[in-house]
């Protein structure tokens, strides 16, 4: 007679036991909560409000400002603020503006503290010559976390598509 099988469910059991004895006071929320919603969606037009006129500061101002920030674009990935405002920097010192047409967003609330959002946007920019792109499919998945009150970004991702 093997043992594995009962050793292994005897240890999914004590393991969820554990779990579930931890857990604490639950609350449920409503991922669709529309206090919160409202105050994300401020957050976000602020900050392509600030991407429009490539300003680095105003972007990175809804972030966490410190080193559990983190971005992702293609295959680059910049963590904490200052290196994020350092890379912001530099390219935004190539062009005058820049546009973000959203498509589609969608926020839930996953925690009284964590909010996901999901949005599908195209975007042009217009370099200091005048010149402007063609526009560009961009997706872009961004988490929030309440900190001391404030609904701060902690990780955004954003792909981009021609």
């Amino acid at each position: 007679m093997s043992y594995r099988p009962l050793a292994a469910w005897l240890g999914l059991a004590v393991m969820s036991f554990t779990l579930l004895s931890c857990g604490g006071e639950t609350r449920a929320v409503d991922p669709e909560d529309p206090e919160i919603t409202a105050a994300v969606t401020q957050i976000l037009d602020r900050a392509v409000a600030a991407a429009s006129a490539a300003d680095a500061e105003g972007v990175l101002s809804v972030t966490t400002r410190d080193d559990s920030f983190t971005f992702i674009t293609d295959d680059v990935m910049l963590i904490g603020y200052d290196q994020a405002l350092d890379a912001f920097r530099e390219t935004y010192a190539m062009i005058q503006s820049q546009t973000n047409t959203p498509i589609e967003r969608r926020v839930r609330v996953i925690a009284p503290d964590v909010v996901l959002v999901t949005a599908v946007s195209e975007g042009t920019y217009t370099d200091h010559a005048g010149y402007t792109s063609p526009p560009v499919g961009l997706g872009s998945t961004i988490l929030f976390v309440k900190r001391e009150g404030e609904w701060r970004v902690i990780h955004f991702h954003q792909s981009v598509s021609q």
